[in-house]
């Protein structure tokens, strides 16, 4: 008996050691699925984002060019440049998602109530506060004397016009407490913000469009994935040989297979998209058009790559554990799992990699933003060309490579 597992457990080992493919999947793709988790994971407690913000200096001050220069300044931010660099640019610029969050400095705090305007999207609702709180930590280390005359500006109303010889201690406070936050000791702290969400934002409609779109991508690149791994078994019972003997070819089941695939994962996207209308009210119906566009490349992009990663395993094991691979990897760093604006820097550009942040991308852009078809021709181009780049490469390997 004994004698017998060992038997068993050499011959295993040995299948293990020849197939080398087989052992870098068992033993270095592990290690590699967690540098890669770990990087994207470890974003999202908020101490490592650096939040794309749009500026807007409506003031031109002194110490709102001051204000400016330090959150340009900042590590912990990126800034961009609204388009007019005015309150409007911000608020298209975070509404076009090419901001996740805004910062107005408002030219009449008295009339406004608090001089800094947080401009923010609810389909990213922690870029907000985030921001809010990374603009504060430069006040607070930067600027301590503009917070603190703030503060002055707040209670002298109360107390009564301040005489002159308070004026002069006031401003000699302002630049002991600026001195202070150059020498690293604490400032005095206010409340010197307003937060607006972009107009006509319907309370967590961006989120759902969000992750009705990455719902979508992710179980049609699963399903799209175990659909092409009738190839395999096509290969291994020689029923391909004997297709690729015929004038045919193997180019008809490839196309068939396709096509099945591609209105596989369309029947899926109307089923969840459906559920998002009904449930959240997520306007599907009067964006029909778009949206259909959408689901049909994205479709396309899931059922194409499919066919083409597939046909260039060589067994069905390898086939599986590569799909899965890449089934988690592209969803992770494509923002099916996260919001890729939560993600470092380097991983958001990585992410313009997958098929998942061109889906999601543009259902949102679609159901969420309005923004008309100018806006994601780009994404269905991307998605089109992967889907149609994946299936000639299944077609080319079916039709002249023999295993």
């Amino acid at each position: 008996m004994v004698m017998m597992s060992l038997a068993m457990f050499r011959v295993m080992l040995l299948e293990l050691w020849r197939d080398r493919a087989a052992m870098a999947m068992s033993f270095l793709l592990p290690p590699l699925v967690f540098l890669i988790f770990s990087s994207v994971f470890s974003g999202t407690t908020g101490e490592d984002v650096k939040l794309k913000v749009a500026i807007a200096d409506d003031a031109n001050t002194p110490a709102s060019a001051r204000l400016v220069a330090a959150v340009l300044a900042s590590p912990d931010l990126r800034a961009y440049a609204a388009k007019g660099d005015d309150a409007e640019g911000v608020r298209r610029a975070v509404r076009t998602g090419k901001a996740d969050a805004g910062l107005v400095i408002r030219a009449d705090p008295a009339a406004a109530g608090h001089p800094l305007l947080i401009i923010s999207d609810p389909s990213r609702a922690v870029a907000a506060p985030l921001t809010q709180a990374r603009v504060q930590q430069v006040l607070g280390k930067l600027l301590p004397d503009v917070m603190l005359k703030r503060t002055l500006d707040q209670i002298e109303p109360a107390l009564g016009e301040f005489t002159a010889e308070q004026k002069v201690n006031a401003a000699d406070s302002e630049s002991v407490t600026a001195e202070d936050a150059k020498a690293g000791r604490p400032t005095p702290d206010g409340n010197m913000f307003d937060r607006e969400d972009i107009q006509g934002a319907q309370k967590g409609g961006g989120t759902i469009a969000y992750y009705a779109g990455a719902v979508t991508i992710l179980f049609a690149m699963f399903s799209a994935m175990q659909g092409a791994l009738s190839l395999m078994d096509e290969r291994r019972s020689g029923i391909s040989d004997r297709l690729l003997a015929g004038v045919a070819g193997m180019g008809p089941v490839v196309f068939g297979k396709f096509i099945f695939l591609a209105s596989q994962c369309m029947a899926q996207a109307a089923a969840i998209f459906i559920t998002a209308d009904l449930v959240y009210g997520t306007p599907v119906f009067s964006h029909f058009a778009a949206w259909a566009a959408t689901t049909i490349f994205a479709s396309v992009c899931a059922s194409g790559l499919a066919l083409g990663i597939v046909s260039l395993c060589r067994t069905r094991d390898q086939a599986q554990m590569i799909s899965t691979f890449l089934i988690l990897i592209l969803a992770a760093v494509g923002g099916s799992m996260v919001p890729r604006f939560l993600m470092p820097p380097l991983l958001q550009q990585i992410g313009l990699l997958t098929p998942h942040a061109w889906v999601i991308e543009a259902y949102q852009s679609v159901l969420w933003r309005d923004a008309g078809y100018n806006s994601v021709y780009l994404s269905w181009a991307v998605l089109g060309g992967a889907g149609l780049t994946g299936l000639a490469i299944a077609w080319l390997t079916a039709r002249y490579i023999r295993r």
